[in-house]
């Protein structure tokens, strides 16, 4: 079960990456953007660690799925304000939003 469970946790961390590196691609033309792409890997990389280290306490692949559920709701109910906006950060420059500060 824990082999289903981190290919679940893996499969879904890739679809996050594959939209980071698609922004990036998207951003790669312009000088301006290297700040909001850094920044989004920097996000990345502490989600990853953070829902690693949640994902680990389940033994099951549902727990991996509800982890990454919980963490999306939680991203989508954090208001978009200073310093709360670091939770979410990686989320809203996938949609296009810019930086809050």
């Amino acid at each position: 079960m824990k082999a289903m469970k981190n290919l679940v946790h893996l499969c879904i961390l890739g679809i996050w990456a594959v939209a980071g590196v698609l922004f990036t691609l998207k951003a790669a033309f312009a000088f301006s953007a290297f700040v909001p792409v850094a920044l989004f890997w920097g996000w990345f990389a502490g989600f990853a660690a953070f829902t690693s280290w949640v994902v680990a306490k389940f033994d099951n692949p549902l727990g991996a799925l509800a982890t990454h559920g919980a963490a999306l709701l939680v991203m989508q109910a954090v208001p978009a304000v200073l310093p709360f906006v670091l939770v979410r950060l990686g989320l809203d420059l996938l949609a296009g939003r810019a930086l809050p500060f």
